[in-house]
């Protein structure tokens, strides 16, 4: 799925990148960066806590997340609201199949996002529109 030398690599190349930028505009991709990025740990709470697909919201996988959220709302209405049950219950195992990758990949999943986040900051601040330098008063 991912390639953790390539995501190690892109991350290294957007970090260099961010280096070589001005002082002031350093200081404002790092404040982006700070409020921005996601952590691994708290992807995976949300994965065993919650396997109802709302970890895929907290990396913005908007998508992915309504249909894994609407897949387990409606078996877990299948299960106890109709006669339904065993075709409930299957719809629940196989969001449960779909999701054991999500929670085994966490790191390189949010990794990835996190790249995608860092490059998103740069350019971001690179054609952010700069103020003018205020000249000192003679």
């Amino acid at each position: 799925m991912f390639s953790e030398k390539a995501l190690n690599l892109e991350e290294h190349e957007l970090r260099e990148t961010a280096r070589a930028l001005p002082p002031p505009l350093k200081h404002q991709y790092q404040l982006l960066e700070q409020r921005h990025l996601k952590r691994p740990s708290t992807y995976r709470a949300l994965n065993w806590v919650f396997p109802t697909g709302i970890h895929h919201f907290y990396l913005r996988r908007w998508l992915r997340g309504l249909i894994t959220l609407s897949l387990t709302l409606g078996g877990l209405y299948l299960v106890y609201a109709s006669q339904t049950s065993a075709f409930g219950l299957m719809v629940l195992m196989v969001v449960v199949v779909i999701e054991i990758p999500q929670l085994l990949n966490a790191r390189h999943l949010v990794h990835s996002c996190n790249n995608r986040i860092m490059a998103q900051c740069l350019e971001q601040v690179q054609h952010a529109p700069q103020a003018p330098q205020q000249e000192p008063a003679p």
